[in-house]
């Protein structure tokens, strides 16, 4: 296991028509949880709080991220994990198994999230560029209402759309991100589809298009914004709107990994975001200070977005639908400690697919089509083979089933377990870059325009 090198420690109003409806079911408010080769590592000291107050704000967090893992609430569910454990369903299917099927009202890639009763998912409108914000019941299918938000027609890579930003949620609210290149903004709505704030970020340098998703945790919306022009990470408070921190970052290749939390040895958390330009870096979720960086992290783009696993982010990079960098790195347990390489892989890595792990295994999902299974702790490869097709969503383990769609909106069913085995195929009859979403008992499978219901067995 290589260490990383140590660094000293630095001190460091436009309305849509609008069907009211009653808000969904209260939940929790959510919480989330959570180098290669080494060049220095910058961090900075922790903070220290009396011991009374930090014991009450851990047990506010353990208690809240306990209760949110129940609800689906952003892209691949609790912080990202892509882990229905608790839920079964079938290795394959025709359109007779569907509780619902349920037309969008335009194009997009994002995937659902769900709190509660209630089911969330983006569309764009080709001829305007708009964003369409969709709410439907969880179980029937039924809209409840819709809300579109203006942008500008604009160029973008042809694998992109104009809602290719997963949502996220919390018991208070929904947040939707959404960019043309004049403007970045983001919004938070009520269950019922009341706006309760928008903020827009101002211009953005990115030539393939907007993509990364916001999450919530601790209260704040955090959303990052690496490109080519001006690059921030910044957080907001989620009931008021107002900034409570924005850290600038190195401008640069564009990023699309959305961020993930990783525990800090005193029960802390970690804000762990990845770009070429910024390497891997940790963040305090709570004020932005930076707890340590591996600035070269990666030599290429990164779509897919860290993954935090047994003790370990999983972080990739890619270009031109193939994988270049792959690393699990053990992180820092404190700001400015140093973190350690556990192992890289170096076949069949994805550059959009993030990986997915469960019961000490990890796999590894391939653009094209190629599947990995590897014990977690080290790397070893357990088989790999490949099941076809090209991906652009990211696999999910729901029960002892592995899930994912092709591109051409097949969905390929995997054992989730050492040893291969395909256990079905199911088309979806239409394109789809999408990921699953599981939420209580039921997995969204989202295509380019329409979305279906599969209940589990």
């Amino acid at each position: 296991m290589n260490k990383l090198c140590e660094a000293p420690a630095m001190n460091a109003s436009w309305e849509a028509s609008l069907t009211p409806i009653p808000a969904c079911e209260p939940s929790h408010y959510e919480a989330l949880t959570g180098a290669r080769r080494a060049l220095p590592i910058i961090g900075s000291p922790p903070t220290h709080y009396a011991p009374r107050a930090l014991l009450l704000l851990l047990s506010a967090i353990f208690a809240t991220t306990a209760l949110a893992d129940d609800n689906w609430s952003r892209f691949r569910g609790p912080n990202g994990s892509g882990l229905a454990r608790q839920s079964s369903f079938p290795a394959a299917w025709s359109d007779d198994d569907y509780a619902w099927k349920a037309a969008l009202p335009g194009k997009g890639h994002s995937s659902p999230v769900a709190w509660g009763d209630c089911l969330f998912v983006t569309a764009g409108d080709q001829a305007t560029g708009e964003l369409i914000v969709i709410a439907l019941d969880s179980a029937s299918g039924d809209q409840r209402w819709t809300r579109r938000y203006p942008s500008t027609p604009h160029a973008m890579h042809p694998a992109n759309s104009y809602a290719s930003s997963s949502p996220a949620a919390d018991e208070h609210g929904l947040y939707v991100a959404w960019a043309s290149p004049e403007s970045l903004q983001i919004a938070a709505l009520s269950h019922a589809g009341e706006e309760l704030w928008r903020r827009d970020l101002g211009p953005i340098d990115n030539n393939h298009g907007f993509g990364i998703s916001p999450i919530v945790t601790e209260g704040l919306v955090i959303l990052a914004c690496d490109n080519t022009g001006p690059s921030f990470v910044v957080a907001f408070d989620a009931l008021t709107g107002d900034q409570r921190w924005r850290r600038e970052r190195a401008s640069g290749t564009p990023s699309y990994a959305t961020p993930a939390l990783a525990p800090s040895a005193d029960g802390s958390r970690q804000l762990i975001l990845c770009s070429t330009a910024e390497g891997m870096a940790a963040l305090s979720p709570r004020d932005g200070k930076l707890l340590w960086q591996w600035p070269q992290a990666f030599p290429v783009r990164c779509v897919a977005s860290p993954l935090v696993a047994g003790g370990l982010v999983l972080a990739a990079s890619g270009e031109g639908g193939n994988g270049k960098s792959f690393a699990a790195v053990k992180p820092a347990a404190a700001a400015g400690g140093a973190p350690e390489v556990a192992y890289e892989l170096r076949k069949s890595l994805p550059q959009v697919p993030t990986p997915v792990a469960a019961d000490k295994l990890l796999f590894v999902w391939s653009d094209r089509g190629v599947v990995t299974c590897c014990d977690l702790p080290t790397g070893q490869v357990r088989w790999s083979e490949r099941v076809g097709g090209n991906y652009f969503g990211s696999p999910v383990i729901a029960g002892d089933k592995l899930y994912a769609i092709a591109a051409d909106g097949e969905v390929v069913a995997l054992a989730a377990a050492d040893e291969f085995r395909l256990l079905g195929r199911s088309s979806l009859g239409e394109a789809s870059h999408a990921t699953p979403a599981v939420h209580q008992g039921r997995m969204y499978l989202r295509t380019e325009s329409g979305l279906a219901c599969l209940p589990a067995q």
